[in-house]
């Protein structure tokens, strides 16, 4: 399969979650993790960072194939945790994730992970 294939889905995918973040602050909706409650300043500082990602997979700007393989990799660990070790509630503005969420984050997660890395491997010699 051809590099452009995975930095095209996993550029839009940042882009989304970028988008994600800005709607969040923008619309000031509470997020709580457990008992923390994530301020929303820092909903524009992953809407810059997660949004330049996008960017950078977008202009094929090399590396970017192992480095957001280790970010979903990372990610996939994240949900995974989530689930099996914290079982931590999390809420969006009074809506409450359920479980079964985590579970597919960590299956898109390792997906794009797993194809991420035989992506680098198929490109490097």
């Amino acid at each position: 399969m051809n590099k452009n294939y995975y930095t095209i889905v996993s550029s839009i995918l940042f882009i989304l979650v970028a988008l994600l973040h800005l709607v969040r602050a923008l619309m000031g909706w509470d997020v709580a993790i457990g008992d923390y409650m994530l301020p929303v300043g820092r909903s524009w500082v992953v809407f810059g960072i997660i949004l330049c990602l996008g960017a950078w997979g977008i202009r094929g700007s090399k590396g970017y194939i192992a480095v957001s393989a280790i970010l979903f990799a990372l990610v996939a660990l994240l949900h995974l945790y989530r689930v099996l070790v914290t079982e931590t509630i999390i809420t969006i503005d009074s809506f409450v994730v359920p479980l079964s969420a985590s579970w597919v984050g960590f299956v898109i997660s390792t997906a794009l992970s797993a194809w991420g890395f035989l992506t680098y491997k198929a490109k490097t010699p």
